[in-house]
């Protein structure tokens, strides 16, 4: 049974406060690289949880699809239920994905207990679902699913995740007098990538060929210290009178998004109505930090940053080899917690000095490091396919005409803070082949399936169409020289 937000839901987390709660602790984290974005969060569930005193597990925000999750795992008299929130869910917006619950099995794949729900829709008002009878407290000690070290492990699952904000906004009824050309029509804000949006129409927008347009702008509210790179698309008016297509903008530190002009009035738009119907889907948004430095003077080739949380970075340049490289330290490594692993994604990009041509991007990526707290970090090396020798010409396209300084851009796409520090990034590849060859099998299964029923309907075809020619033979009169012999 799926939960749905109501009495039960507000029933559950009071009665939450007077439980034991013990921490649901995120291992590990595999991008399975699909295009459906999946990733599976696999969470170690204490073995006192099965103690009467433990009702309730609680795992720390995690993100996924630019937006901050929660998993809860809670016991009742014979089952333990397994829940996801939406942590920033907000008016007017709904998100959709695809999840499903595992619980590990110690001995064999096929022995997983999961449940999977597709096509879930969050929002404000309903931002927690999941299911009150996961597995049988019975099933979870009589099958196998306690792990050596006593505790559990069970997988999440979330793909196909979409963020959408749909509203209406009020037209004033004098929008179109003299006085009100600098009139803002602004949607409510919403979440995500964890930034807070808005969407402002100007009604009366003039252009060349007349002065009715409608100008549309992105705004964002929220955490001013990074560059960011957002896609997007938005539908205004009714039966969607316009499509935007997908638009891919760069905001700076004042966070506004570059106006576009629709070529048509609010009036036509809102079909003469007093509200006006805004629909934004939004696909990705990325943080980024800008390094400016002279990457030819190797006593000035380093400058320092900082990603989206606030952890201290250093990106020197290097040009002993025959191609540009750079090296990114993890200054605040000391700063990781003990007894776990931070786990960062980052990409790296050299800009032109003419905007219009595209970046250059290092080879092999985006990358995905481990940190565990020590002393001092040895640096990740990567690679681009600029010639050093084209560095040297003054007239190089990556090299400011007033210093000759290059523009590198750190695109930090997420980061985990898992427990046990003893991960290391080749474990990702058998995780990774595990969960492709589950995919693979089941893909099998259901072909072979669909083809075992085409093949059961052949057969019931060509006998039900022997029977029908036995009896026709049977039942056609002799011929009629027989009766004459």
């Amino acid at each position: 049974m799926l939960l749905e937000r109501g009495p039960d839901i507000h029933k559950q987390r009071n009665l939450v406060k007077t439980e034991i709660q013990i921490m649901a602790k995120l291992f590990r984290v595999v991008k399975l690289q699909d295009r459906f974005n999946t990733e599976v969060f696999t969470f170690q569930l204490p073995a006192k949880l099965m103690k009467d005193s433990a009702q309730t597990s609680f795992s720390k925000d995690f993100n996924y699809g630019y937006q901050k999750w929660t998993a809860s795992f809670v016991k009742s008299e014979k089952h333990l239920g397994a829940f996801l929130r939406l942590r920033t869910a907000s008016p007017h917006v709904v998100c959709n994905v695809d999840y499903a619950f595992t619980m590990v099995n110690t001995e064999h794949f096929t022995k997983n207990e999961t449940f999977i729900e597709k096509g879930s829709e969050f929002t404000k008002e309903n931002d927690t679902r999941g299911r009150q009878t996961f597995i049988s407290l019975e099933d979870l000690v009589s099958r196998t699913f306690i792990q050596q070290t006593g505790e559990f492990l069970v997988e999440l699952e979330l793909r196909h995740m979409t963020t959408a904000m749909e509203c209406f906004v009020r037209i004033p009824k004098d929008y179109q007098a003299r006085y009100a050309s600098n009139i803002k029509l602004e949607t409510p804000y919403f979440s995500f990538g964890l930034f807070d949006w808005s969407i402002s129409l100007y009604p009366n927008t003039p252009t060349q060929d007349s002065e009715g347009n409608v100008a549309v702008q992105l705004h964002r509210h929220t955490n001013f210290d990074h560059l960011c790179r957002v896609q997007y698309d938005i539908k205004i008016g009714e039966n969607q009178a316009f499509e935007s297509g997908t638009i891919e903008q760069w905001l700076d530190g004042g966070g506004n998004g570059e106006p576009y002009i629709i070529g048509s009035t609010i009036h036509v738009l809102s079909r003469g109505r007093s509200t006006v119907r805004v629909r934004v889907n939004m696909y990705s948004v990325v943080s980024i930090g800008e390094a400016v430095l002279p990457v030819l003077n190797k006593n000035r080739n380093r400058v320092h940053l900082y990603d989206k949380d606030k952890q201290a970075w250093m990106l020197e340049s290097d040009i002993s080899g025959k191609y540009l490289a750079f090296k990114l330290y993890y200054t605040d490594v000391s700063h990781v917690p003990r007894k776990c692993t931070r786990l960062v994604s980052f990409d790296l990009a050299v800009l032109s000095i003419d905007l219009e041509r595209p970046t250059i991007k290092a080879s092999n990526g985006p990358f995905s490091r481990y940190y565990v707290q020590e002393d001092l970090d040895e640096g990740f090396k990567m690679h681009t396919n600029i010639p050093v020798r084209e560095l040297q010409n003054p007239r190089c396209e990556f090299l400011s005409a007033d210093d000759q300084k290059v523009t590198v851009h750190i695109h930090w796409i997420d980061s985990h803070l898992l427990t046990t520090p003893t991960y290391h990034s080749l474990d990702d590849v058998s995780r990774l082949h595990k969960h492709q060859m589950m995919r693979e099998i089941l893909a099998l299964q259901s072909e072979n399936y669909a083809l075992e029923k085409q093949l059961y309907s052949y057969q019931k075809s060509i006998a039900r169409t022997h029977s029908r020619g036995q009896s026709e033979s049977e039942d056609y009169p002799p011929d009629r020289n027989h009766y004459h012999r």
